[in-house]
Formats: C-alpha cells, sequence, structure tokens
C-alpha cells in the first residue's frame, strides 16, 4: 500500500495539485510602487493580535502552512509540502525546504510549532481561540504539537475536525524566526511594536502601525505567487471619509472601505475601479423557542421584515439581503438555502400567521427585539420593528428594546436573560460554513445565544467532521443547513459588503476571505 492511500492527502482546495490548481507562478513585474489606506490598530500589531486593523499589512508579510487562493476562500499549500491525517483528528505536516525568512534563516518546524504556541496563549492576542481544538490548548505549551524534524511535526486535536485546516491560512498561524522566539515578551508586550521578520511576498522597510508603514518585496519568496508591484506603503486613516477624498484625488490606490455615505455615487465616482461583493458578516434576529416556538410564527415574522427597501434606505444598497445563514466568502456557502422564508411578501406572512392562530398557536401581544444602545443599532432595529408592525397591523407587534451597552446586552444573551428576539451580527473566524453552524447553533455552544436545540442537527455535524474528504464533508454541513430552514432558530437579514476602491494607476485587484487586498494580486502601472 502507498503512503499516499494509507493517508489520505487534505487538500483545501479541492485539489492538492498545487502549481496546477494555483496556475504557475507568475514573474514579478515593474517597479510600480503603491498606497494602500488601513485603519489604525488597537494593539500591537502581531500574528496573534492581528485583527481588522494591520491584519492587511501582516498579510503581506507571512505565509502559512496553507494560503488562500487570491479573490477565493479556497486553499492551496504554501509553506507545507502535504498535510495528511487519517482521521481528521491527527495530521502529519512536511514543510517544503528552502523557504526562508527575511533575516535569511530558515523555515523549520519548530518556527511553527513554537509560533503557535505563542499565539494560543491566552495572554498573548485576540487570535487565541483559532488554536482551541488543538489538545493542550489553554497550557503553555500545548501536548498536541510535536516537532519531529526539521521539516515535520505533527498536530493531535482533541476530536476529530476536518475544518481545522481551513483555518490555517488565517495569519494568526504564521511562523516566527528563531529571532523572535528567542524574545516572545518583547515581540507581543512593547506598545511600540518591533518591526516584524516574516517569510512572506513582502518585508518590512519602514514598521509604523498608526502611520505609514512600507514593505518592499522579498526577492527571495518561496511562494508559488509572485508580487506584480515592489512596494506597498499602508497608510493609517482614523477617517474612511478622508480617505475617499484622498482616493478621488489620485494621492490613494486602494481603499478597502468605502462610506456607506458614498453609496449612491462611488461608481460614478470611481468610473467603475470597484470591487463590491458580500463579505464575511450576517446579521440578523435569534428567536429562542420559548419567545416564538411555533415555526410558522417564525417564518412568518421572517417574511414580514423589507431586507432590501430597509438597505437601501439605511445604507444606499451597501449591504445585501441574506438569503442563507452562511456568509457568501464561506467555503460551502449556498446562495439560497433559506428560500421563500427569506422572501419579503407581507400578504403570504399575514396568511402563515393567520393559519397558525387557526391552529391553536396563541400569539404573544408585544415580542421585544433587544439590541446594543452603544452599538449604532437603535435605526436598524427600528425600521426592522415597524416593518414587522406594519405587515400585521397591529396582530403581532414588535418593539425594540435596549441594553446600555454591548457589554451588558452580550451579558444577558450568554446567560439568556433577553425575553425576546435578539439581533446579532456574527462575523466568520475562518471562511467555511462550519464555523457558522458549529458556533451559533450546535447544542451547548456559548455563541448560541438563541438556546437552539437539534439532536439530529449535532449528529449530522459530527458526521462532517470525521469525513477526510473535504467534498463530502460539504454535503454533510449543507444538510445540517437545512434543517435550519425548517426551525428558523435565526432569521437571516443582511450580509454585510466589501465595497472596495482603487486608483486609475490600478489595473487589477483581489481581496482576501477577510476582506483585505491581498498582495501578490495586485497590478499598477
Amino acid at each position: 500500500m502507498s503512503k499516499r492511500t494509507a493517508a489520505a492527502a487534505i487538500p483545501l482546495v479541492s485539489c492538492l495539485a498545487l502549481q496546477t490548481a494555483a496556475g504557475p507562478a507568475h514573474a514579478a513585474a515593474g517597479d510600480a510602487e503603491i498606497t494602500v489606506a488601513t485603519c489604525s490598530p488597537y494593539q500591537t500589531v502581531t500574528p496573534a493580535n492581528a485583527d481588522r486593523c494591520g491584519g492587511d499589512m501582516l498579510d503581506a508579510l507571512f505565509t502559512g502552512l496553507l494560503e488562500y487562493v487570491p479573490g477565493t476562500s479556497k486553499s492551496r499549500y504554501g509553506v507545507a509540502k502535504s498535510i495528511t491525517t487519517r482521521d481528521n483528528r491527527r495530521f502529519r505536516v512536511t514543510l517544503r525546504k528552502g523557504w526562508k525568512f527575511h533575516d535569511g534563516t530558515p523555515v523549520r518546524a519548530r518556527n511553527f510549532v513554537e509560533a503557535w504556541n505563542l499565539a494560543a496563549s491566552a495572554r498573548n492576542g485576540v487570535n487565541s481561540f483559532l488554536f482551541e481544538e488543538i489538545k493542550g490548548y489553554g497550557k503553555r505549551r500545548m501536548s498536541g504539537l510535536k516537532v519531529t524534524g526539521d521539516y515535520t511535526f505533527t498536530i493531535e486535536l482533541t476530536k476529530p475536525f476536518g475544518p481545522f485546516l481551513a483555518k490555517l491560512g488565517h495569519v494568526a498561524f504564521s511562523p516566527l524566526p528563531d529571532s523572535a522566539l528567542k524574545e516572545p515578551a518583547s515581540l507581543i508586550m512593547n506598545p511600540a511594536g518591533r518591526k516584524p521578520i516574516g517569510n512572506g511576498p513582502f518585508r518590512v522597510v519602514k514598521w509604523s502601525p498608526g502611520g505609514e508603514t512600507v514593505v518592499e518585496r522579498f526577492d527571495d519568496y518561496a511562494g508559488t505567487a509572485k508580487p506584480y508591484v515592489t512596494k506597498i506603503t499602508y497608510r493609517a486613516y482614523r477617517d474612511h471619509e478622508a480617505a475617499y477624498r484622498d482616493l478621488l484625488a489620485g494621492d490613494l490606490d486602494f481603499l478597502g472601505t468605502i462610506p456607506y455615505s458614498k453609496g449612491g455615487q462611488y461608481k460614478e465616482d470611481l468610473d467603475g475601479r470597484v470591487i463590491a461583493r458580500p463579505n464575511g458578516v450576517i446579521s440578523g434576529i435569534g428567536l429562542p423557542p420559548k419567545i416564538a416556538a411555533n415555526h410558522d410564527v417564525r417564518r412568518a415574522i421572517s417574511m414580514a421584515i423589507d431586507r432590501e427597501g430597509i438597505a437601501k434606505r439605511l445604507w444606499n444598497g451597501m449591504r445585501v439581503p441574506a438569503r442563507s445563514w452562511v456568509p457568501p466568502t464561506a467555503e460551502g456557502a449556498r446562495r439560497d438555502s433559506c428560500g421563500q422564508a427569506c422572501m419579503y411578501d407581507p400578504s403570504v406572512a399575514r396568511r402563515i400567521l393567520a393559519q397558525a392562530k387557526a391552529k391553536g398557536v396563541k400569539l404573544p401581544v408585544t415580542i421585544p427585539l433587544y439590541y446594543s444602545a452603544d452599538g449604532g443599532h437603535q435605526e436598524t432595529v427600528t425600521a426592522i420593528a415597524a416593518s414587522v408592525n406594519r405587515t400585521f397591523k397591529g396582530e403581532l407587534k414588535v418593539v425594540p428594546k435596549a441594553k446600555p451597552t454591548v457589554i451588558a446586552f452580550m451579558n444577558a444573551a450568554s446567560a439568556g436573560k433577553l425575553n425576546g428576539m435578539i439581533r446579532m451580527s456574527w462575523q466568520l473566524d475562518f471562511p467555511h460554513i462550519q464555523n457558522v453552524l458549529g458556533p451559533l447553533y450546535s447544542t451547548g455552544s456559548p455563541s448560541n445565544y438563541w438556546r437552539y436545540r437539534n439532536p439530529r442537527f449535532d449528529a449530522r455535524l459530527k458526521i462532517a467532521d470525521r469525513q477526510v474528504s473535504p467534498s463530502r464533508a460539504l454535503k454533510h454541513y449543507m444538510m445540517a443547513e437545512t434543517m435550519l430552514a425548517h426551525d428558523l432558530p435565526f432569521i437571516p437579514l443582511w450580509n454585510d459588503q466589501d465595497t472596495a476602491g482603487y486608483s486609475s494607476r490600478v489595473t487589477a485587484a483581489k481581496l482576501t476571505p477577510f476582506g483585505w487586498l491581498d498582495p501578490v494580486s495586485v497590478k499598477a502601472e
């Protein structure tokens, strides 16, 4: 028996044909330099702390075992030569030799293992939870990580979890050079920051995350796809309006977040130089069973909400109606899994509610709709309530009810003390269908604020988690999502949208699954 048949190789791209799947490596082209808008980070920028503000810069500096194919949520090998498993619990990783950090030192297995242990430490960064499936998570060193050679190591999880590999393109799973591992406290805790030494397509020239950071092409980069541009300046803005003005004036080449206020004009302003797509955030309302136990009532409420009209009025169309529970940027997402239940149809909504009443279902006089007062959601929940109340003409009334702060709201939701519907958003931690279904709907999950419980749903997720074949796993996850279409524990309302613009100098650009500019995809004159 060959080694390949004994331990099935896991392809996240649907492929382990690395070069053929990724296409041939393109040659570095020209001497173009571009300026990209970013935002001022809230903490020291390290892989362990990477978030929306600063993560885009780190994406240019580091490459992990896997990387996301530009413009998609699919993955291909980066530093990894192979990752094999028999059971989705124990994985053997073999690295490609010849990969270097920007300081010229080799990228070896220990650079991954030690960096992961550092990032997983709860005191070190906001991304520690991404490592929670690894055996020994929560301790200083995870017992599930073992170096077995200079270029090999093993990963053991606490239970089978196939989508674990879908996480590995996240910058939190980057390796760190020996020089950083010798002084981890300085790397993580120094508020002034420290020039990161990565292994990615660009290296740092100037490091100022709150001002201007400059990176230049790393000519010894061993990755499949080489950068087209030679230099990127990341300029931190506190105001998207100011960044937009700079983009129009030609003083900026890429802005990943066009302000909502420009929703009616940005396409014309930029002469079509835009990227607009639904992103990894879904917003909606959860309905705990004790509030709306009857499926027909939940369905009627969903069909009473004018998603499209509210989006046009409040956000100039820069949020889009959600037709499924899984954001479109996730692998395994389907365009319309919610079907008719997520369509605005007041007459059908009234008929469904009347049928429920005819069957003896008792409706509450009012249903509170909870939200956090300091989260900027008042206008949204007011519009939702108005749409439902207008549809049912007093037979069922939704009343917005605020908690004073996000913390108070989340504490009450976690404790099950919100005696009503719950306005909530979820942002993907990694681009895979499981990252919605598992956290939000599995029994006992801390993020299952609506207390949804369906043993058949839980069992289907476990079957999916054990599938070594990614395509088979996706089929089972989709079957689980179909159960949500019947039970409706959460009503999908909107997907946020990545709305980016670029200057006339930029001839091509793609986004990562996290909405950042993919640094190897951008071309400029």
